[in-house]
């Protein structure tokens, strides 16, 4: 995996959390910032970890090919992969989140 697209990543996380937050202070302008700021950072990650339990049931009925048997490190690597993204996700998603709240404060 490339160190590039691990920083557009997070560059596209940090995105998403500020559009989530602009959205959420929208729709619920009760909420409290640091509510906000969770909600925003948690959805990106949150879809990240569904498609990969998605990936993982993928992999796990997909039969071998012939001669085939990296089912293991196949299913090692989509949890890592995933996991990174999730955590990278919500690092992201927060940073975004806090960003758009800071821009919204006078």
């Amino acid at each position: 995996m490339n160190w590039s697209m691990l920083f557009i990543a997070f560059a596209l996380a940090v995105i998403m959390g500020m559009a989530f937050s602009a959205f959420l202070i929208q729709m619920r302008p009760q909420w409290s910032p640091r509510k906000r700021m969770l909600v925003a950072a948690s959805w990106l990650p949150g879809v990240v970890i569904l498609l990969t339990i998605a990936g993982l049931i993928v992999v796990q009925f997909s039969g071998p090919g012939t001669g085939e048997n990296m089912k293991d490190l196949a299913l090692a690597a989509t949890i890592a992969i995933g996991g990174i993204f999730a955590v990278l996700g919500f690092a992201g998603g927060l940073v975004g989140a806090a960003l758009a709240d800071r821009k919204r404060r006078p």
